[in-house]
């Protein structure tokens, strides 16, 4: 996925960012960025100085411009040798323009000016070329444009093998010009008093100064039911716009039902209909509903457009199951392709988020003071790019266990691929039923990874007289436990399955990645190989209960193309993570599954089904 920015420049010295290279240059975006830290910690202060900065800087993420560059330095090259090999060392007439034309390090508001010069040094080509008289050394004018033109349109090839010489530049390097929408901590969709937006004139008065030009759009939910209002008043593409916004609030929020929102004349807020109820005013579906609102419909009335959005802590009254569903929005909704997102945020549960998503970049902020002379000191702000599953990010949001919302049930397994495998076969799972239950992670269930051997810490396998191990019901609740199989630890099979019932499944082959039909697994070793595998034929009962790791390498035998085996030490796969996401590339339908997958997966189902009713 191409983002529009790669990196940005911040426009205020109290900043640094914590890698080599320029301290002042935010790097490594993503498609969604978020900010977090401790409060005061200035995470909100430089969410406000990139979205005011008029003429912002930026490194864009599309290699056009890298190759425009290159095109821009080979072309000076050029003219300037061809001119010295006619003993014309300056005709001022293009030389006036190339020294206008310089490489890009930075996109900003004047280089649109850069693709002008561009086409203007064209124009003077073409004159050139039409031009029969001679130069000052007697070059004819039109053989001296047809050169050029060569050199121009050889070059353009550094650009792209379709770009043709008589394109605009404008339409061959995209440089969007970006509307930016900002959506502060403060906002409501209750107006308090009058019509104006009292949320918006208080953050200008607060944040910007009341006499600053505002070239970008604040929206605190105060403006829902004139937009609503306008967008339905407007021309068709707008009407569609809300109607698209209205299906994605049906199908996400209130399973399937139409949704109706109607700016009723006479009133200051919107009222919503859901299929056949009585319409309502908007206040009185959740305060969730409305923060999710807030969040996504200047999204919805702004699609297809270069958007960079900013808004500060997302989660204000959106339970975990809402934050996953927006992360998604953001991230997958069609139309949505050309933003870019921004984001300060409290929220532990987001940052567990990033850990199921590509895509997401992770900042921490930390003020500190540098020694000074005089008393009050100014305060400097540290940036630092977290990783994944960085735990001092938990640390700067002050979260504790208590503070860990719950969902109605969970499915624990073993580690991190059995939970990628699973999720994704009970996707497709309810894909294949089509049925009107709509389940989500994290709100109607949750998956839990216990680590293997770690299973005998829980209360469930408890011996009595024995050693106080973890109380599972009182840490989450309802659970559904699914164990590889292991033919060394058959007492725990059974301990298990007597406490948990139904509610326990232990493989009946060797381990998760056992459960890949036999038409996937030879996909994937084809991935590795990047040719058909010359191997021995197989069938999925010849693998039921081997290490797969060893398997593979002794079915190969010494046909592998790839330097490494596939085995670890112990037999089973090498780099189990980068297996799974190799397999679930070859796993888009309910049929890819081998069948004691889809078993599994109609037994999660109704456990889910079960603890949601």
């Amino acid at each position: 996925m191409v983002y529009p920015i790669q990196a940005i420049k911040i426009p205020d010295d109290t900043y640094s960012f914590s890698t080599e290279g320029d301290d002042s240059l935010l790097s490594s975006l993503s498609k969604i960025n978020i900010f977090l830290g401790e409060n005061n910690s200035g995470k909100s202060r430089l969410l406000r100085i990139l979205l005011s900065n008029n003429d912002i800087n930026y490194i864009p993420s599309d290699p056009n411009i890298e190759k425009l560059n290159a095109f821009i330095e080979k072309t000076k090259i050029d003219f300037d040798a061809y001119f010295k090999s006619i003993n014309l060392s300056n005709f001022s007439t293009i030389y006036s323009v190339l020294n206008q034309i310089e490489t890009l390090k930075y996109i900003d508001n004047h280089s649109f000016e850069l693709l002008d010069q561009i086409e203007k040094l064209k124009e003077i080509i073409d004159k050139l070329e039409r031009d029969k008289s001679s130069g000052t050394n007697y070059v004819q004018h039109s053989d001296m444009g047809k050169k050029l033109k060569e050199l121009f349109v050889q070059n353009l090839l550094i650009i792209g093998d379709s770009v043709i010489y008589e394109e605009d530049f404008k339409e061959i390097i995209k440089i969007p010009k970006f509307k930016i929408i900002y959506v502060p901590i403060l906002r409501g969709m209750r107006p308090l008093q009058g019509s104006d937006d009292v949320y918006k004139s208080r953050t200008i008065q607060d944040y910007f100064g009341e006499n600053t030009d505002i070239k970008f759009e604040i929206f605190t939910g105060l403006a829902s039911y004139k937009k609503i209002k306008d967008f339905l008043l407007g021309d068709y593409h707008q009407r569609a716009l809300v109607g698209e916004y209205e299906e994605y609030l049906s199908t996400n929020f209130f399973d399937g039902k139409r949704v109706t929102l109607i700016p009723s004349e006479g009133k200051d807020t919107l009222t919503i209909k859901i299929g056949d109820e009585f319409e309502r005013p908007i206040f009185k579906v959740g305060d969730g509903i409305q923060a999710i609102i807030i969040a996504t419909l200047p999204l919805f009335l702004n699609k297809s457009e270069d958007v960079l959005y900013f808004i500060e802590e997302p989660e204000k009254l959106l339970h975990p199951g809402l934050q996953r569903k927006l992360i998604e929005t953001l991230l997958n909704e069609t139309g949505f392709e050309n933003y870019q997102y921004f984001i300060t945020t409290h929220s532990n549960h987001f940052l567990d988020l990033t850990m199921d998503f590509s895509d997401i970049s992770i900042y921490a902020l930390r003020k500190h003071f540098e020694e000074e002379d005089h008393y009050e000191k100014t305060p400097k702000f540290l940036i630092e790019n977290l990783s994944h599953g960085d735990t001092s990010s938990l640390e700067l949001l002050g979260v504790r266990n208590s503070s860990v919302f719950l969902s109605n049930c969970t499915i624990w397994v073993e580690g991190i691929t059995d939970r990628l495998y699973f999720r994704h076969y009970l996707d497709l799972y309810l894909k294949h039923l089509d049925s009107e239950d709509v389940f989500k992670e994290d709100f109607h269930y949750s998956f839990v990874e216990y680590g293997g051997g770690n299973i005998t810490h829980w209360s469930f396998l408890e011996e009595e007289g024995g050693e106080k191990n973890i109380n599972v019901e009182r840490l989450c609740g309802k659970l559904f436990l699914i164990a590889d199989k292991d033919e060394n630890k058959e007492s725990r099979h059974e301990i298990l399955s007597e406490r948990l019932d139904n509610r326990y499944y232990p493989l009946e082959c060797r381990e998760v990645e056992n459960l890949l039909s036999k038409d996937v697994l030879f996909k994937v070793i084809k991935d590795y190989e990047k040719v058909d595998p010359q191997m021995e034929t197989f069938e999925e009962d010849d693998y039921k209960d081997l290490l797969l790791g060893k398997f593979i390498d002794d079915k190969l035998g010494g046909n592998r193309k790839r330097a490494r085996p596939y085995q670890a030490k112990s037999g089973t796969i090498h780099d189990k993570l980068v297996f799974c996401k190799k397999a679930l590339n070859h796993i888009d339908n309910w049929d890819d599954l081998s069948d004691e997958a889809q078993s599994i997966c109609e037994k999660i189902y109704s456990f889910i089904s079960e603890n949601n009713k």
